[in-house]
C-alpha cells in the first residue's frame, strides 16, 4: 500500500488513553462547545549569538517544541476546552490554533508572543508575554513538573478563557461549523468550496450541507481519524516533555545562576578591581558556565535523538492501516495527502453508484 513517500516503521507509538469522570471539568467544556485547540511548535525566535546568557540554538530548538507542552497542560488544567494538542504544524480541523514566538528565555527571563484564532479567522489573542524569576524561584532543586513559568502559561490560560466566555452559543456554533467547512475545503476544494467564503475579516459560510448527505458523513469519518492521529503525534511531544524536562530544569537553573554570577562579577571589579574576592566570584561564575553547558550539551543530544527516533504513527481508516515514519511534520503532511486521496475515493464512488443503480456497495466486515 502506497504511503506517499513516508517510510515504513515496524513499531508504531503507542497513544496512552486516559477515562476522564463526570465533574467540574466536563462540565465547561460541555459548556464550551467542545471547541478543540491546537497549539503549533513554537517559532525559536531570534537569539543574539554574541551573548552567552541566552540560550543557544540547540536549547532554543528543544524549547520551541517543549514549551508548547506547557502550555497545553494549563489550558487542560483551565477544563474550558475540547482536546488540546500539540502539533508540528496548525490544523485545519481545529476550532482554536495558536502560536507563539519566543523572544527571549534564559532561565531568568522568559517571553513569548502569542497569537491564537478561531476557525472563523477571528484573532482571539495576540498578545507579548514576559514573565521574570527570582532566586526565590530556584531556592530547590529545580523540579521540571513545577514548571518556575508556570503563572505566565495562567495567564495565557486566563486570556484565552476570558474571550471564550464572552462567545455565546451560536458564535461557538459558527466557530465548530465553519471549522468543519473549512477541513472539507481542505480535502476537497471542488466539493466543499461552495460552502466557504473569504472575507476582509476572516472566513463566514454560505451553508452547511443536509445531515443525510454522504459528503458530510464521510467527512465526519475522515475528520475522526485526523484526530486519532492528532492525539498520536499529540502524545510523542508529551514523551520529549517527560525525557527532557529534568535536564532542561537543571540547565534553565545553571543559567539563571550564571546570570546572576556575571553581574554580581561586573559589581565586584566595577568597585574594588581584581582582589580576592573578585577572583572567588569569578571561579564560582566559571563553575556555574561548565554546568551550564554540560545541560546544554545534554539538551542537544536529546533534541537529536527525538528527531533521529521519532515513532511511526499507525492510523485506521476504514479497514485500512497506514504506518506513517519520518519527522513528525514529513508524518503530518503524508497523513493529509491520505485523507485528501481516501475523500476523493469516496466522492469518486458515490458519483458512480448514483450514476449507475445496479451498483450495490458489500459490507466488506471492517
Amino acid at each position: 500500500m502506497s504511503l506517499y513517500g513516508c517510510a515504513i516503521n515496524s513499531v508504531p507509538v503507542t497513544v496512552p488513553v486516559t477515562v476522564v469522570g463526570v465533574s467540574e471539568l466536563k462540565k465547561k467544556q460541555q459548556q464550551s462547545g467542545g471547541l478543540n485547540v491546537a497549539i503549533r511548535v513554537f517559532d525559536a525566535g531570534d537569539m543574539p549569538e554574541s551573548s552567552i546568557y541566552v540560550a543557544a540554538s540547540q536549547v532554543r530548538e528543544v524549547e520551541r517544541r517543549y514549551l508548547p507542552y506547557l502550555l497545553k497542560q494549563t489550558l487542560d488544567r483551565s477544563g474550558y476546552w475540547g482536546a488540546v494538542r500539540v502539533l508540528p504544524r496548525s490544523d485545519p480541523s481545529a476550532e482554536i490554533n495558536v502560536s507563539a514566538r519566543i523572544l527571549e528565555s534564559n532561565g531568568r527571563s522568559l517571553g513569548l508572543q502569542v497569537i491564537a484564532t478561531s476557525a472563523t479567522g477571528e484573532v482571539w489573542l495576540d498578545k507579548t508575554y514576559l514573565d521574570e524569576n527570582g532566586a526565590a524561584d530556584y531556592e530547590t532543586d529545580p523540579n521540571y513538573v513545577e514548571d518556575a513559568f508556570q503563572d505566565m502559561y495562567s495567564r495565557i490560560a486566563n486570556d484565552m478563557a476570558f474571550k471564550l466566555e464572552n462567545q455565546d452559543s451560536n458564535e461557538r456554533q459558527l466557530i465548530l461549523d465553519t471549522a468543519l467547512m473549512r477541513y472539507g475545503e481542505l480535502l476537497s476544494p471542488t466539493v466543499f468550496s461552495r460552502y466557504v467564503q473569504v472575507t476582509a475579516t476572516g472566513y463566514s459560510i454560505n451553508g452547511l450541507p443536509a445531515r443525510d448527505d454522504p459528503m458530510l458523513s464521510n467527512l465526519l469519518r475522515l475528520r475522526e481519524a485526523e484526530y486519532l492521529f492528532a492525539d498520536s503525534v499529540d502524545a510523542q511531544y508529551e514523551e520529549l516533555y517527560r525525557t527532557v524536562g529534568p535536564t532542561y530544569a537543571w540547565w534553565r537553573y545553571y543559567s539563571f545562576e550564571l546570570l546572576v554570577g556575571n553581574e554580581r562579577l561586573a559589581k565586584i571589579d566595577a568597585t574594588r578591581g581584581a582582589t580576592k574576592g573578585s577572583w572567588y566570584a569569578m571561579e564560582r561564575v566559571y563553575k556555574t558556565f561548565k554546568e551550564a553547558k554540560m545541560n546544554q550539551d545534554a539538551l542537544r543530544e536529546l533534541s537529536e535523538s527525538f528527531g533521529r527516533e521519532t515513532s511511526a504513527t499507525r492510523a485506521e481508516i476504514s479497514g485500512r492501516v497506514f504506518e506513517l515514519s519520518g519527522s513528525l511534520d514529513q508524518q503530518y503532511v503524508a497523513w493529509r495527502r491520505i485523507l485528501r486521496s481516501m475523500y476523493e475515493e469516496a466522492i469518486s464512488l458515490e458519483q458512480q453508484i448514483m450514476e449507475n443503480p445496479f451498483i450495490e456497495i458489500l459490507d466488506s466486515g471492517h
